[in-house]
C-alpha cells in the first residue's frame, strides 16, 4: 500500500514564519474549543528520552490531529512536530509521520506497490551511520470515545471509529467530541535497533506502525461489539449448545425459545448513552462521597492490553467494586470491560442500568440446568473469541470479614476453557487490590457477621441506600497486580496444549492443574498488590491492644515500626504503606467516626466501642497477610526469653500452611525460609530483638521495644488461639471421634463464648469457615485422619502441633480456653 509522511511539499504548516505562525493561530483557535486529556497521567515526558531526535507517528493525516499534537508538545516542552528533523541527511523531513495513506482508494488498487519514500530515506540514513540516533513515538488522537453499541445517528455519524474521516465529517467530530479528546503518547522505540530487527524494510516498519497504533485503539476502544441479535444466533448456533437440545427431552422449537430467553437474561446490552449518563454520575459520586480514587501499577496493565486480552479479578469488598473498577479503568484509557454479575443484581431498573454499563448476569448456580449452562459457556466463548475485556470476581461473594474468600472456579474455568477452544488473542489475568476506608455496607455487614440473614437485593432497597448515604467515606485504593499471562501456565502443563482443546469436555489432568495454578497465582497477585492505607495501621493496631485502647503518641510510634517491618523487607516489596499515620489522620478518622479519642492533659488516648472494633477488624483483614510472619515470630517469645535460629524457623514452617490456606500466602520451601530470615533480621534491626550466642533474644519486660513486640505478636494471636481450641477439643473427643459437621459447630459454640466473656468483639474469631479449613488444612498435612465411619482422628503428629500452638499462646488465653473446654 502506497504511504506517505508529512512531506514539506504536502504539509499545511510549514517551517517559513508566515505559515508557521498562522498554524499557530490556527491551533490557538481550536484549543479554545477543544479539551485534550493527556495519558500517559498528563506527564508525556515519561515516553521520551530527553534531547534525541524524535520522530512522531500518527494514525491520520488530519489537521487538527496535528494541530492538538504540536500544542500538547509546546505544553510540556517537547520536540515540536512542525519542526524539521535535527539530522543533517533528513532535514528536509518535519518531525511527524503518518501511517495514513492520502489516497485510500488508489491505495487500495495499487495495494503494495509503492513505499513511503520517508521510511525509505530514514532507513537508508540509519544503514549508513553507526551513530544513527532517532526515537520513533507513536501518538494516538481520539476523538470522544465510542465504547458501545450507538443509537443515535449523530453518535454513529461523527464518533471517532475504526474507518478515516472526510473534511465535513472531521469538522462536526471536532464540534462534538473535542470536549472529549484523549491524546496518548506510546513508549519511545529506538529507531536504529527497530531497523536492525526488520532488515531495514520500509513495508515491515510501515505495517510495524500501522499494528502499535491499532493495537493501542483495540486497547482504548475494545473490539468491535456484535448486535444482540446476531450474538444470540451465534450462541444457539453454537455446537455445545445444539448437542444439548438434541441430547434433551422435549420439542427442539420449545428448546430454542428457552435458549432465547437465557440470552436475554445473561447478555449484557451495552449503550453509548448508558455508559455516558453512567461516568457523570460515577464522577460526581466521588466528589461527593470519597476523597479521591488512588491508582497504582497502571503502566504495566497499559501495556499488556496492546496484545492481549485482559480478564480483570479483583478481591470483593463492596458493591461499589463494580463501579469503581469500570470508572478507573476508562480514565486509565482502556476499554471498559464486560462484567459478570450475580442475577440477584438484576432487579428493575438497577439491572437495566448495570446492563448497559455492561454487566452481564449469572446464576449462582446452575448444576442443573444443562442448557443454561451451555448458553452461558457459548456466551464467554463469543466473549473471548471477540476479544472483549472481562471482569469477574473471583471469590464469587462479597468477604464479609475482610479476609479475602477461597477462589471459586465456575467463571474462571469458563474463561480458560474458551480461550483454549476459541481465543484469536493471547490472554492475560489481572489481579486487582481493592482497598476503602471507610466501607459503605458497614452496618449491614456489622448485622450479617452477627448471624442476621442477608437482605434480598431489590430496587426500593438500592435506592433507599443511596438517599440515606450520609458522611465521608475517605480515599479508596485500586492497586493492580502483574498481570498472569495463561500461556505459560498452560506451557507448563500440557506443551501441546493448543492441539489438545477437544480434551477440553473430559476435564483432563493438565486443564484442571491449569486452573489451580491460575487461581492460587491470581490470589497472591492480589496478596502482592497490598496497599495499606491508615485506617488499615490503627485497626490492626488498635485490635492487638489489651482494651483496644492506646496513647495517641505509642499509635503514631507503633503505626511507623509497623510500616518499617513491610518496607524494610524486600520479599514484600511489592506491597505499598499509603501514607503517614500522624495525628491529622487519627482526627480525620475520629471525624469518619472509625474510632473515638478522650482528651487528656497527658496525652490523649484513642480507643475503639464493641461496634467499632468489629468494623475495625474488617480493615485489619485486610492487610493481616502482610504482618502475619513478623506477628507469627513474635509469638515465639510470648513464653520465652530465647530462641535458637533453628528452633524459631522450625516453630513459623510446622504453623505456615494453616495460615498460608487462611490467608492466601504465597510463600514455600526456600522463599518462605528466606522471608522468615529477612523479617528477622529486620526485627533485630529495629531492637525488637537481639541476636546473641545463645540464638535470638527478647527484650527486658522494661523496655518499650518489649512492649512493641507484645502488640506485634497480639496480631496473630486470635488465629492461633482459634487453631489450639479445635485442637484441644479433638484432643479430648479422641476417645469419642466427631465428624467434621460436629467439630465445626463445637468450636464455633466455644469461641462464640469466649468472645462473650473476654469482650472479644471479632464474630470472625467464630467464623465456621475458618474453622473449615484449619480442618481440612491439618487433614491434608497428615495430622488428622478418618476412620471408616469418617469420624477425625489424630496420627502421630499431635504432640508436636500441640507443643508449638501452646508454647506461642498467652498463659491467660491458653487458660481460658482450658478452662472453658474442661467445664
Amino acid at each position: 500500500m502506497a504511504q506517505t509522511g508529512y512531506h514539506p511539499q504536502t504539509i499545511l504548516i510549514k517551517t517559513g514564519s508566515v505559515k508557521k505562525y498562522f498554524g499557530r493561530l490556527l491551533g490557538w483557535i481550536l484549543f479554545l474549543w477543544v479539551r485534550v486529556e493527556v495519558f500517559p497521567e498528563n506527564n508525556p515526558t515519561n515516553a521520551l528520552v530527553p534531547r534525541k531526535p524524535t520522530l512522531y507517528v500518527l494514525a491520520d493525516r488530519g489537521l487538527s490531529d496535528l494541530l492538538v499534537l504540536s500544542g500538547t508538545c509546546r505544553r510540556y516542552q517537547l520536540p515540536d512536530p512542525v519542526e524539521t528533523i535535527p539530522i543533517k541527511a533528513l532535514s528536509q523531513y518535519h518531525s511527524v509521520y503518518s501511517v495514513a495513506s492520502r489516497n485510500p482508494v488508489i491505495d487500495w488498487f495499487q495495494r503494495r506497490g509503492k513505499q513511503s519514500q520517508m521510511l525509505a530515506e530514514f532507513l537508508q540514513a540509519a544503514k549508513e551511520d553507526a551513530d544513527f540516533e532517532l526515537q520513533l513515538v507513536p501518538v494516538s488522537v481520539f476523538w470522544g470515545r465510542p465504547l458501545a453499541r450507538q443509537k443515535h445517528w449523530l453518535q454513529v455519524l461523527f464518533a471517532d471509529t475504526w474507518s478515516l474521516a472526510g473534511r465535513t465529517r472531521r469538522f462536526f467530530t471536532l464540534l462534538i467530541h473535542g470536549r472529549n479528546t484523549r491524546l496518548i503518547y506510546s513508549e519511545a522505540i529506538d529507531f536504529g535497533k527497530l531497523a536492525v530487527d526488520l532488515e531495514y524494510d520500509a513495508t515491515a516498519l510501515h505495517d510495524f506502525l500501522v499494528n502499535l497504533l491499532g493495537q493501542q485503539r483495540e486497547a482504548t476502544f475494545g473490539p468491535q461489539i456484535t448486535s444482540h441479535k446476531q450474538l444470540s444466533l451465534e450462541v444457539i448456533d453454537d455446537p455445545r449448545v445444539q448437542q444439548t437440545i438434541a441430547e434433551l427431552d422435549g420439542d427442539t422449537k420449545k428448546l430454542k425459545a428457552r435458549a432465547r430467553r437465557y440470552c436475554r437474561e445473561i447478555f449484557a446490552d451495552c449503550t453509548q448513552l448508558t455508559i455516558e449518563v453512567m461516568l457523570r454520575l460515577l464522577r460526581a459520586f466521588w466528589n461527593r462521597y470519597y476523597a479521591g480514587v488512588d491508582v497504582y501499577n497502571a503502566d504495566s496493565l497499559r501495556q499488556a492490553a496492546l496484545d492481549h486480552q485482559l480478564v480483570y479479578l479483583p478481591c470483593h469488598r463492596s458493591h461499589v467494586d463494580y463501579l469503581l473498577l469500570s470508572y478507573v479503568i476508562y480514565s486509565e484509557n482502556l476499554a471498559i470491560p464486560y462484567i459478570a454479575a450475580g442475577n440477584n443484581l438484576d432487579i428493575p431498573i438497577i439491572g437495566r442500568i448495570l446492563r448497559g454499563g455492561g454487566a452481564f448476569f449469572i446464576r449462582r448456580s446452575f448444576k442443573d440446568k444443562p442448557l443454561y449452562s451451555a448458553v452461558m459457556r457459548a456466551y464467554i466463548g463469543r466473549l473471548v473469541s471477540m476479544g472483549m475485556p472481562l471482569e469477574y470476581f473471583i471469590e464469587g461473594g462479597r468477604s464479609r470479614s475482610g479476609r479475602m474468600l477461597k477462589p471459586k472456579f465456575g467463571m474462571l474455568g469458563m474463561t480458560l476453557e474458551a480461550h483454549i477452544l476459541h481465543a484469536q488473542k493471547p490472554l492475560a489475568f489481572v489481579p486487582v487490590y481493592l482497598g476503602y476506608e471507610k466501607l459503605m455496607e458497614g452496618k449491614s455487614y456489622l448485622g450479617e457477621l452477627y448471624g442476621a440473614k442477608k437482605k434480598r437485593e431489590s430496587t426500593l432497597g438500592a435506592l433507599g441506600t443511596i438517599f440515606r448515604l450520609k458522611g465521608h467515606f475517605g480515599k479508596v485504593t485500586v492497586s493492580f497486580g502483574e498481570p498472569i499471562k495463561i500461556a505459560g501456565i498452560l506451557e507448563q502443563n500440557c506443551s501441546d496444549w493448543a492441539n489438545r482443546a477437544g480434551e477440553i469436555e473430559q476435564r483432563p489432568d493438565w486443564y484442571q492443574q491449569s486452573l489451580v495454578q491460575l487461581s492460587e497465582r491470581v490470589m497472591h497477585g492480589i496478596n502482592r498488590a497490598c496497599v495499606i492505607n491508615p485506617v488499615n495501621a490503627v485497626a490492626t493496631i488498635l485490635l492487638a491492644t489489651r482494651r483496644q485502647s492506646i496513647d495517641i503518641d505509642e499509635l503514631i510510634s507503633q503505626a511507623a515500626l509497623q510500616r518499617r517491618l513491610i518496607e524494610n523487607v524486600p520479599t514484600l516489596a511489592s506491597i505499598r504503606v499509603a501514607g503517614e499515620v500522624d495525628r491529622e489522620q487519627i482526627e480525620r478518622m475520629y471525624r469518619q467516626k472509625l474510632l473515638h479519642i478522650n482528651r487528656h492533659e497527658l496525652g490523649d488516648i484513642v480507643y475503639l466501642t464493641p461496634q467499632d472494633s468489629v468494623l475495625m477488624g474488617y480493615y485489619r483483614n485486610n492487610i493481616l497477610h502482610s504482618l502475619i510472619i513478623p506477628a507469627l515470630i513474635a509469638c515465639c517469645f510470648t513464653n520465652s526469653q530465647s530462641s535458637s535460629r533453628a528452633r524459631l524457623l522450625q516453630k513459623v514452617e510446622f504453623l505456615y500452611p494453616f495460615l498460608q490456606s487462611e490467608l492466601q500466602l504465597e510463600w514455600s520451601g526456600a522463599s518462605l525460609s528466606g522471608l522468615i530470615d529477612e523479617c528477622l533480621q529486620c526485627m533485630i534491626d529495629e531492637e525488637l530483638l537481639f541476636a546473641n550466642s545463645r540464638g535470638i533474644s527478647r527484650p527486658p519486660r522494661s523496655n518499650r521495644e518489649f512492649v512493641q513486640l507484645i502488640r506485634l505478636a497480639q496480631v496473630a494471636q486470635p488465629i492461633l488461639a482459634r487453631y489450639y481450641m479445635t485442637f484441644i477439643l479433638l484432643w479430648q473427643t479422641s476417645r469419642a471421634p466427631l465428624d467434621d459437621d460436629e467439630l465445626e459447630r463445637r468450636c464455633y459454640l466455644l469461641a462464640q463464648k469466649i468472645t462473650m466473656l473476654h469482650g472479644i468483639n471479632s464474630p470472625d474469631f467464630f467464623d465456621r469457615l475458618l474453622f473449615r479449613d484449619f480442618i481440612n488444612t491439618m487433614l491434608e498435612s497428615g495430622y488428622l485422619a478418618r476412620n471408616p465411619q469418617g469420624q477425625l482422628i489424630f496420627t502421630s503428629a499431635r504432640d508436636y502441633v500441640s507443643l508449638d500452638l501452646r508454647n506461642l499462646l498467652s498463659l491467660e488465653v491458653r487458660g481460658s480456653i482450658l478452662a472453658l473446654i474442661n467445664h
